[in-house]
């Protein structure tokens, strides 16, 4: 467990004396005493504001909720506590379920108070509005990363957004914000790094599983019940046994590699030292673009937009030797257009296009060979991706079907060329795929 004590330095602290007195017995409680009584404590302290066992912390929170800013302190105070406990709990298996149950405290606000003083409604009132906060909105997110729904639940959930354990490269920009203490992003990260590790192992079990299958069957072995011993491996992700073929075959042709891809698409755009110019790059850049996707596709309207596009990022350094700043700035500028720009534009019909278009595989598969030709703009990906999820995050799996495709994919791609997959399974299953 983190030994880490809110300061004020903090980001997310209100500056001011009652906020770290709050912080600091809230880690005192998480630590030691039981999660029944810290979750009690919680919510008289801190939702209903009624009599407490410390006095002094009960002054301290009646202090921040009359004072003139407490719309905007209460709420961070509120968010803080939850993280502290958050963490801490986290760090202990047997303390986990906890996490919901403290989150679940919010969705059971009483309308009002029997008998509550006015500065008890008053924190009654601030509570509600810190539910309907952004920051709320990635707690309920948390629970449901930390207590996914089974996979055959998920696929019958109501929104896109129960489902968003499913996809590790999206916690960072869907669960953390600046609000959010240096011990809680690396909470974030562990089990970010936890559940990615869990695919990685059953999606390579389950590769391992369809081999010795065909392999059985091709010894004709089946029918005297040897397939039977083998204990059945489901498929980990959400596409179809044909869907999930595709992906692989492409995201893990034969021969490449994280790295070797990565240098051979450096090769099919040409290698950079030799550029001449800014404008070299991006029609050479436009040309490997247009070569990787349906001729057809390419000649219509989004040919044409693409390279206008292009001709429209930084026309001023056309003549200039390439730089990574000009690289970085073009893949950006790239993304913004194929795929979304910013939670204040969320303007992707180009998206929608692509998709409707070329299907959700090769146009994963496009976006992809624009990470490999330059990796650095992965987080940058994930970052618009994670836009569109929290975009559609109410709306029904069942009209998600084309999207939720798109983060299965990038999901498969990732773990084959950023994560620590077993490609044994992975070069087998290939192989046999293409025999």
């Amino acid at each position: 467990m983190s030994d880490h004590r809110p300061t004020l330095d903090d980001p997310l602290q209100p500056s001011d004396r009652e906020a770290q007195l709050i912080y600091a017995h809230v880690l005192n409680c998480v630590r030691t005493e039981s999660t029944e009584r810290v979750l009690d404590d919680f919510r008289r302290l801190l939702i209903e504001g009624r009599d407490y066992k410390d006095a002094q912390v009960r002054a301290a929170v009646q202090k921040i909720v009359v004072s003139k800013n407490a719309d905007r302190d209460f709420k961070l105070v509120l968010y803080r506590c939850c993280q502290i406990a958050i963490d801490c709990w986290y760090q202990q298996p047997q303390l986990q379920p906890a996490i919901p149950e403290l989150v679940e405290l919010f969705e059971q606000l009483p309308a009002s108070l029997v008998s509550a003083s006015r500065l008890s409604s008053r924190c009654l009132q601030l509570v509600k509005n810190f539910t309907e906060t952004e920051q709320y909105l990635r707690l309920k997110r948390l629970v449901r990363v930390i207590q996914p729904a089974q996979k055959s639940e998920a696929i019958n959930s109501q929104s896109l957004g129960d489902i968003l354990s499913r996809y590790p490269y999206l916690y960072k920009y869907c669960l953390l914000d600046e609000d959010c203490s240096l011990d809680y992003q690396r909470t974030i990260r562990k089990i970010k790094s936890r559940n990615q590790r869990n695919y990685e192992v059953t999606l390579a079990q389950y590769l391992t599983y369809r081999v010795r299958l065909v392999q059985i069957a091709r010894a004709r072995q089946l029918s005297g019940g040897a397939g039977k011993l083998l204990r059945r491996v489901e498929n980990p992700t959400l596409l179809n046994s044909d869907e999930l073929k595709a992906a692989l075959r492409q995201f893990a042709a034969k021969g490449a590699t994280h790295s070797t891809t990565g240098n051979l698409a450096f090769e099919l755009l040409a290698n950079q030292n030799q550029i001449l110019s800014y404008k070299n790059f991006k029609d050479n850049l436009y040309n490997y673009l247009i070569s990787i996707i349906d001729p057809d596709y390419a000649k219509n309207r989004f040919g044409k937009l693409l390279y206008e596009k292009l001709q429209r990022i930084l026309p001023d350094y056309h003549a200039q030797k390439l730089s990574e700043f000009l690289i970085l700035r073009t893949y950006n500028q790239l993304l913004n257009f194929l795929v979304v720009e910013s939670p204040q534009n969320l303007n992707h019909q180009i998206f929608t296009d692509l998709i409707v278009n070329l299907g959700s595989t090769k146009a994963s598969i496009l976006l992809f060979r624009l990470v490999m030709l330059y990796p650095k703009i992965k987080p940058h990906l994930e970052n618009r991706l994670s836009l569109l999820f929290e975009y559609y995050a109410l709306t029904s799996q069942e009209k998600m079907n084309w999207f939720i495709k798109v983060l299965e994919n990038f999901q498969i791609a990732f773990s084959i060329h950023f994560g620590t997959l077993d490609l044994s399974g992975l070069k087998l299953y290939s192989d046999l795929q293409s025999d």
